[in-house]
């Protein structure tokens, strides 16, 4: 069956989806077929997890049908052994790993077949064409790189062989000047990496006075992108940023619409659910929690599955005419929640958005830190020294923001030491891995 669907997909594939957006529905409720009836015959954690649920797989007719199902997150596949989690039957050795960084203090491991790794490769070489890169780019991108190095597949060497995005992969946790100079070395026309090691690069070269290479457009992902950060990178690499959404589990989920309209989903690879508190579907407009079903994974199925990110939900066709649904700001993980007196929770975009505005250009970095349930603290980098009236003006937003009853404070600082091997964690809050 899965060999199957994966041929329809191929055929579907395009810039923009040949599918189209009126036929979209028609192609995630194919899709949901597929999996969910695989899901119930072959894989043991979705037999268990679904036992009370009735949907039959043969009954969905629209994406919105597999709302029937539970939602599952990750602790529910951790607490169960891998061959529970993967295709009965499915070698992991003969199967790609992934695993992610542990970020959330849960390290997790993901498992996908060669030809899923590949189908969901060429979606994401589908929207970095429709971020402005061409064919013959060369690519550069910091990353943390994996204990045994960066594997080689053919279809990767067979790529390169036909100069076909010719990339490199480096260690994004290095030192700036072996950065620097792996810049040099391989004048790329365009750089990927986390938003703080980019922004790393440019502070660190403009301190040194270093050129940096003038780039065709700058990639980011795995951290939320602050507009301190997009304005520091755009200026270093004198190019746009354009940001991806990703997560391990699915490659790509969303990434941003040149024309400024919030995120494009990718909708033919991901069926993406914006969902409140009690699990319905938010309007437009609203920040929700993203649960999302890979729709071309079959060796570890994700289907209703909580990411942990809040994000805001975008209209259902993107105005830019492009054939996707959106996704407005990525608030990035849930669990970056500042918990308050008397239960309130509020999540640090309520306070940092004012960063966002055009009188907050004088910010080249910001950490959000809570200490105490009744006290919050804004660290600040700055670019330049703030006039009269910019450190009160954000006290007062965040005072307004947290209420009476927390005490709040803005502080400058010189800047923020980069843990080699760990993101940047914009959000320090109570509860969360290191606060």
């Amino acid at each position: 069956m899965r060999y199957f669907e994966h041929a329809h997909t191929l055929i579907r594939h395009g810039w923009p989806p040949h599918v189209g957006r009126d036929g979209m529905p028609r192609f995630q409720a194919r899709k949901l077929r597929s999996i969910v009836a695989h899901c119930r015959d072959r894989v043991a954690v979705y037999r268990d997890h679904w036992r009370d649920a009735e949907l039959a797989s043969a009954s969905i007719a629209a994406p919105e049908a597999v709302r029937a199902l539970p939602v599952i997150g990750k602790d529910d596949l951790r607490s169960r052994p891998l061959r529970d989690t993967l295709a009965d039957g499915a070698d992991p050795t003969a199967l790609v790993r992934h695993e992610t960084s542990g970020s959330s203090g849960q390290p997790f491991a993901i498992y996908r077949s060669p030809f899923e790794e590949h189908l969901l490769q060429l979606f994401r070489m589908r929207a970095l064409a429709d971020a402005g890169v061409r064919w013959s780019d060369r690519i550069v991108r910091f990353r943390q790189l994996p204990a045994g190095g960066v594997r080689a597949t053919w279809p990767g060497r067979l790529r390169r062989a036909l100069g076909i995005h010719p990339d490199a992969d480096l260690d994004g946790i290095a030192d700036a000047s072996s950065m620097l100079a792996e810049l040099a070395r391989h004048r790329p026309d365009v750089v990927a990496g986390y938003p703080s090691t980019l922004r790393y690069l440019a502070d660190e070269a403009l301190a040194r006075g270093a050129p940096l290479p003038a780039l065709r457009v700058v990639t980011s992902g795995g951290e939320v992108l602050d507009a301190s950060a997009r304005r520091s990178i755009a200026d270093a690499f004198r190019a746009p940023v354009v940001d991806f959404y990703a997560a391990h589990e699915f490659n790509l989920i969303a990434w941003e619409c040149r024309e400024g309209h919030g995120y494009h989903v990718c909708d033919d690879g991901v069926l993406v659910e914006v969902l409140d508190e009690d699990g319905r579907p938010v309007g437009v407009g609203e920040t929700g929690h993203v649960v999302a079903t890979a729709l071309h994974s079959y060796a570890m199925p994700f289907v209703r599955y909580r990411t942990g990110d809040l994000a805001v939900r975008g209209p259902d066709a993107c105005p830019c005419g492009q054939p996707y649904s959106t996704l407005g700001t990525i608030h990035g993980r849930a669990a970056d929640v500042l918990r308050l007196p008397g239960g309130r929770r509020l999540h640090p975009y309520r306070i940092t958005g004012a960063l966002a505005d055009d009188d907050a250009g004088w910010i080249a970095q910001h950490r959000l830190v809570q200490d105490g349930e009744d006290r919050v603290v804004l660290e600040l980098v700055p670019r330049r020294a703030p006039v009269p009236g910019d450190l009160e003006r954000l006290r007062r937003e965040g005072a307004r923001c947290l209420g009476e009853d927390v005490r709040f404070d803005v502080v400058l600082v010189d800047g923020f030491a980069r843990e080699p091997g760990r993101k940047f964690r914009p959000y320090v809050v109570l509860g969360g891995p290191d606060g």
